[in-house]
């Protein structure tokens, strides 16, 4: 509260222009204060999506020997979802779609949330409803895929200037990418252009987890038309026994569980406690057949620390433990 002498015109300006300085500080504080509050939950989430998207992905895109995720494109795609505004869900659905490798399709084996499939499925719809993809057009185009649309929009015209940029986006308007869209993303241009693709992938350390890795003894005894039943009962079966922040996907061959915050002795025991379960998995079907698993167990830091390395070795442990069984 400001008290300046009221008969003294110079002492009232300077207790005002003090108020006012005082004012601005606690402005800007907050402002600093709430900004830095969004950055971290950005980062959070980015790093969130970073395990998620590398749980994913890591049978597909195995590079010299570290899983390799965009991140400029994911930084872009959360940038644009929080300024137009997305559903954090579309926007998780477009990060993890543009983490698959390129052509990977909406009927992929992965075990892929249906708006990620759907950002597959029509990243390629233009809002004008010409060009390959017709089916769709307008608003009818789900978010996530708009989403991944203009980041890719973006990517391959990576080195135009900024002014092209912009021309070119006044262009798209209403016809590859929505009004809407293109206008985020003229008002986001330079946040989307300062994007550094320095470091071009999220960083993958993991610590304090383990990797399961199950699936068949002997995955030829199993025939074609039987392997994907085969594996839905699995995972079926294993996540009735993984606790809810365990994260359970299917590969062509295998089902794999990341266990979070877990211990060696807490990796052995949920091992332990999914053997007997999945020992032996009846496959629904005339044949009546049941099939022997196995199980391997690798753990962040002491055995690996990214994804990639963790799922060979946890691979090669069920290997051997079916050499040793047989």
């Amino acid at each position: 509260m400001c008290f300046a002498d009221l008969s003294d015109p110079q002492s009232m300006f300077t207790e005002a222009i003090a108020c006012c300085a005082v004012s601005a500080l606690c402005t800007l504080l907050v402002r600093e204060r709430v900004e830095g509050k969004r950055r971290r939950a950005d980062e959070a989430l980015t790093r969130e999506l970073a395990v998620e998207l590398a749980l994913h992905v890591a049978e597909k895109t195995p590079i010299d020997g570290e899983l390799r995720v965009p991140r400029r494109m994911v930084e872009r795609i959360l940038l644009l979802a929080q300024r137009l505004p997305a559903d954090p869900a579309d926007a998780r659905a477009a990060a993890l779609a543009a983490a698959l490798p390129p052509g990977a399709r909406s009927d992929t084996r992965l075990a892929l949330p249906d708006t990620t499939r759907a950002a597959l499925a029509w990243r390629h719809a233009r809002w004008d409803g010409t060009g390959v993809v017709t089916d769709l057009a307008g608003d009818r185009i789900p978010v996530a895929a708009q989403l991944l649309s203009a980041v890719d929009w973006l990517e391959a015209r990576d080195g135009a200037s900024r002014a092209a940029l912009a021309e070119a986006l006044r262009y798209e308007s209403g016809r590859a990418l929505g009004p809407v869209m293109t206008r985020t993303m003229l008002e986001s241009l330079d946040a989307l252009l300062s994007v550094s693709a320095a470091d071009a992938h999220l960083g993958l350390r993991v610590t304090n987890g383990a990797m399961l890795c199950i699936a068949a003894r002997d995955p030829e005894a199993i025939p074609p038309a039987l392997r994907a039943p085969f594996l839905a009962a699995l995972e079926s079966r294993v996540r009735e026994r993984v606790r809810p922040t365990d994260r359970v996907y299917c590969t062509d061959s295998e089902v794999v569980v990341w266990l979070t915050n877990t211990t060696a002795e807490g990796a052995v025991r949920a091992a332990a406690r999914l053997e007997p379960a999945v020992s032996r998995v009846p496959i629904p079907s005339l044949q009546r057949m049941e099939v022997a698993t196995r199980i391997g167990v690798a753990m962040a830091d002491s055995d690996a620390n990214s994804f990639t390395e963790l799922l060979a070795m946890a691979r090669l442990r069920a290997q051997k433990v079916a050499v040793v069984a047989a």
